[in-house]
């Protein structure tokens, strides 16, 4: 059983830190990635989050061994130059700090992954859609530690990065399947439970494989005009966590709490 403490899409975000004071009490400290591209009404700059990106790398160096950085979409234009050059938009992505941001990946980029299974549970930025793994990436593996091995792979080359730039309808894209640092929290939801035609539709993470992952933002203006952001969405095997905000996991029981 190991106590997890998640930390969602940071986009230059600060909620990482105070729960980090306490890092001795978590067996692993899991960044699901996004470290770049702002949104503006948070009114956080690319130099912020420059600086907040450079202090998560100096705390996987003090604690090498349970600090995990996993890579979301916002992160591959700018820690791979072939990705960025092939992939047709870059939603807020920064050419002014694009340079400075690539040498920072190249220098660490051992640092960094696509997945990380931890206790039986699978971890990506934005979940495994069954039929991208078994289309596109052309993987059939069933073990779980096998699959996370091909998903990290993935990055070594251009035919690999070309399937993670894999975007659904849900998403803008025209893909048939996304891809696990694109699948929206709705190509997760579908189930092998709709039949039309006598063609059975389906669409839904690996099965039974336990997943965490992020990605989908579920900000909303509360009562007084101001953003405030959602809890985590559970179901199935998977839990999708909201961004901006630290999550507490135990593997043993698959439950998550919020900080």
């Amino acid at each position: 059983m190991s106590k997890c403490l998640l930390l969602p899409d940071i986009h230059g975000r600060k909620f990482w830190k105070k729960p980090c004071e306490n890092i001795d009490i978590y067996d692993k400290v899991i960044f699901l990635g996004d470290y770049f591209d702002p949104y503006g009404f948070e009114n956080i700059t690319f130099e912020d989050c420059v600086n907040n990106f450079i202090e998560i790398i100096e705390l996987k160096e003090k604690y090498s061994d349970k600090v995990v950085l996993l890579l979301g979409n916002h992160d591959l234009p700018y820690f791979s130059e072939d990705y960025y050059k092939f992939s047709l938009w870059h939603c807020r992505h920064s050419s002014k700090y694009h340079k400075r941001i690539s040498e920072l990946f190249a220098e660490y980029r051992d640092y960094f992954k696509i997945a990380y299974v931890e206790d039986s549970v699978l971890f990506t930025h934005a979940g495994v859609e069954s039929r991208w793994l078994e289309n596109v990436v052309k993987c059939n593996e069933t073990d779980i530690n096998e699959i996370c091995n091909v998903l990290n792979s993935l990055t070594d080359n251009t035919e690999g990065l070309c399937r993670l730039y894999s975007i659904s309808f849900q998403r803008g894209g025209r893909d048939k399947y996304p891809s696990c640092i694109w699948a929206d929290v709705h190509d997760m939801l579908w189930d092998v439970d709709s039949v039309k035609d006598n063609v059975t539709a389906i669409k839904n993470p690996i099965y039974n494989i336990k997943q965490v992952f992020g990605h989908t933002i579920q900000a909303f203006y509360d009562e007084n005009g101001k953003v405030a952001f959602g809890d985590a969405i559970e179901f199935k095997n998977c839990k999708m966590i909201d961004t901006a905000k630290p999550y507490k996991l135990d593997t043993k029981n698959f439950t998550i709490t919020t900080i």
